[in-house]
């Protein structure tokens, strides 16, 4: 994706994130930062100007020898120093705090809308969207505190420019016309020959994050990579980001040799310039001693406020980049927000358009002419089906695999709209569904047993009974006990601690404690031997939970009342577990 240095895009992205944070409950506290910020930035240039004029005394009294003079100023400029070190000590500081605050704010406002409306889920669909959590991390890192440190920087050299350009044309005004042109002439060329950075800016973030990315899935599957040997098949992904990271790392170290060579001849001429045109006003007599060190110190001033392009376009570059990477993130959020605000449906109501699948509150599970398409491809996976489960029945779900036995517990959940017909189900509070592979994070015993809940939960006795009742009162044990400070405490990594059989035990532990009126289980038996799994169902019979699995053992027919078989075609067929029928 390529994106122009400034244009109205980029301008309307940066609008689009830095807004909402200045519009936020927070935006007093931010004002009252940036103001004092402001008040000091305004201080230290009247600091710097104070300290100019002392200087250019001092240097006189030197060459005159005046030593009373010598020392009042001496003394001055010290003591001005000391008063003024403090003033810059907070300027500093304040200005880390504002883009603190803001990177607070920002990063729990995108997490927020990142986990809304299932969003997550989406983008995982959208390849141009990469790497959203390092977009949420660390470019909101980057952003903030380039935003607020480019702002300063810009007011802190408008500030200083109007500030010394009244003293550089009291002195001269041909330093002064000089210091404008040769400024402005600078700011071009460092545009000319470093425009290409915004796009090499761009994409070494991009491949630098799927570097990041691609290492991360090394150390995530490490048993599986071991299983397979696939330790050469690893170290060829890898070593092909690398390749491509580092290419454009060069491509960036070319153009940044170019802008070297200028800023650095550019910077060199700075120190020759006053003098050239100083020196002569001095030698005729015109001019104090001390006036070419004031007009060195003004010139550099006024030359550095209006070159503050030529010597940060790096980080500008930079900036730009990830005002780009970041805004495209936000705009895709507020896309899938826009199309998630439908009217919501009630019950008995099919509200959605025809090629879109309708979700419907309801008492039972209900679905009518339901099809169901792979999300991007339009390829269908299942046609027209209907199908009726009332409280406490069950039915699994069979077919060859790639049927679409998966799809439709997605399309169920909200999870796959491309499609057409309706889905009529309880609230999502009393369903639950458990994927093959459970999810269990990193947490202490009793969140990995309650999840996801996080402000309620059973009481110890409770869990020690579900977790009995599961075969997994080892677990307990090996926690210390539910009491115990450990399991109270000291989160744990279950998915290295557990084998995929415990942790699908745990995950049943978690539906006993809940107690949903629906259940779906996508083959999250299919670790467990026949006699667990026996147990499993039995325990969920009891509890009355009506139960919707797709499995492919045989075994499992028998805790069914009825099974729907897919074709693979898309077609279907349901019938009772009792009727004798060619499977």
């Amino acid at each position: 994706m390529k994106y122009r240095a400034i244009g109205h895009q980029t301008l309307r992205r940066l609008y689009l994130v830095g807004k909402p944070f200045w519009a936020s409950p927070l935006k007093w506290k931010a004002l009252a930062l940036l103001a004092t910020v402001l008040g000091l930035l305004f201080t230290v240039a009247a600091v710097n100007v104070f300290v100019s004029s002392i200087a250019g005394k001092f240097t006189t009294a030197m060459q005159a020898k005046d030593v009373s003079a010598y020392h009042h100023y001496l003394l001055l400029y010290a003591a001005v120093m000391v008063a003024g070190s403090p003033v810059v000590v907070f300027y500093q500081y304040l200005r880390t705090k504002l883009a603190l605050t803001w990177r607070q704010w920002l990063t729990q406002h995108l997490v927020d809308r990142y986990l809304e409306n299932r969003a997550y889920y989406k983008l995982s669909n959208l390849p141009e969207i990469d790497n959203p959590d390092e977009r949420i991390s660390q470019d909101v890192e980057t952003f903030c505190n380039s935003a607020v440190g480019l702002f300063i920087a810009w007011l802190d050299a408008f500030v200083t420019v109007c500030s010394f350009l009244g003293v550089l044309w009291l002195i001269s005004g041909t330093l002064t016309l000089v210091a404008l042109a040769y400024s402005l002439i600078g700011c071009l060329l460092a545009i000319v020959i470093g425009r290409k950075l915004v796009n090499l800016q761009f994409e070494h973030t991009r491949l630098e994050a799927d570097l990041r990315y691609t290492l991360a899935n090394v150390r995530r599957d490490v048993e599986s990579i071991a299983f397979y040997n696939g330790e050469k098949s690893a170290r060829k992904v890898i070593f092909k980001r690398i390749a491509e990271a580092i290419f454009n790392l060069e491509l960036m170290m070319v153009t940044q040799r170019n802008l070297t060579f200028f800023t650095v001849n550019f910077n060199y001429m700075v120190a020759l310039i006053p003098a050239a045109i100083i020196a002569p006003l001095y030698f005729a007599g015109t001019m104090e001693f001390g006036d070419i060190t004031k007009a060195a110190i003004a010139f550099g001033q006024v030359l550095a406020g209006m070159t503050l392009l030529v010597g940060q376009f790096t980080g500008i570059t930079a900036f730009l980049a990830n005002i780009n990477r970041l805004g495209s993130f936000v705009e895709t959020l507020d896309e899938l927000q826009a199309h998630s605000q439908r009217p919501e449906s009630r019950q008995g109501q099919v509200i959605a358009p025809p090629t879109q699948i309708s979700m419907v509150e309801g008492q039972n599970l209900s679905i009518k002419q339901l099809c169901v398409d792979v999300p991007g491809t339009g390829r269908r996976l299942l046609k027209n089906l209907d199908l009726e489960v009332g409280n406490g029945e069950s039915v699994i779900i069979m077919g060859p695999s790639g049927s679409g036995k998966s799809s439709l517990l997605r399309a169920i959940a909200g999870l796959w709209e491309s499609g057409s017909g309706s889905v009529s189900c309880p609230p999502r509070s009393s369903l639950m569904f458990l994927p093959q592979r459970p999810y269990v994070p990193r947490s202490t015993l009793k969140e990995a047993v309650c999840y996801p809940r996080v402000d309620t939960c059973e009481t110890d006795a409770e869990m020690q009974r579900a977790f009995e009742m599961v075969n997994l009162q080892g677990l307990v044990e090996r926690a210390g006990g539910l009491k115990s400070r450990e399991a109270r405490e000291v989160e744990h990594e279950w998915r290295d601690i557990l084998s995929l059989g415990e942790q699908q035990r745990l995950t049943i532990a978690r539906l006993i404690l809940a107690r949903p009126r629906f259940v779906f289980l996508d083959e999250a038996t299919s670790a467990l031997d026949s006699e667990n799994e026996r147990l499993i169902y039995e325990l969920l019979k009891k509890l009355g939970t009506t139960i919707i699995s797709v499995g492919h053992r045989e075994s499992l027919i028998q805790h069914h009342q009825k099974v729907l078989e897919l074709k693979g075609d898309g077609t279907w067929r349901l019938y009772s577990t009792g009727e004798d029928s060619d499977r």
